[in-house]
């Protein structure tokens, strides 16, 4: 991961706008077979999330908490690229309104 890093880095469009969040590059700098299966882990299941939860916001009955799980996971995009996903998101989110109603 450190040699991608280091690599990419500078052909970022925006300075400052890494690839890979400080705080991530910090404690994962040299993956273990296990951090490579658990981080594997987590992208399917935002995969998985982003699949499943245009279906669950059509139930009323988990409506609420599809809202909530789709909240969560834009802030958690918006935490990792703000600048590039900051408009999206806040749309993304926005528009769970049109479900609440």
């Amino acid at each position: 991961m450190d040699y991608a890093y280091t690599q990419l880095k500078d052909q970022l469009p925006y300075r400052r706008q890494n690839a890979i969040p400080g705080v991530v590059l910090r404690h994962t700098g040299n993956l273990t077979p296990r951090d490579i299966r658990l981080w594997r882990l987590v992208a399917f299941t935002v995969i998985a999330a982003e699949i499943v939860l245009p279906i669950v916001l059509l139930i009323p009955r988990t409506t609420p908490y599809a809202v909530a799980a789709g909240i969560t996971l834009h802030a958690g995009f918006t935490l990792l690229k703000p600048r590039q996903l900051l408009t999206f998101s806040g749309l993304t989110v926005g528009s769970y309104l049109a479900f609440t109603g």
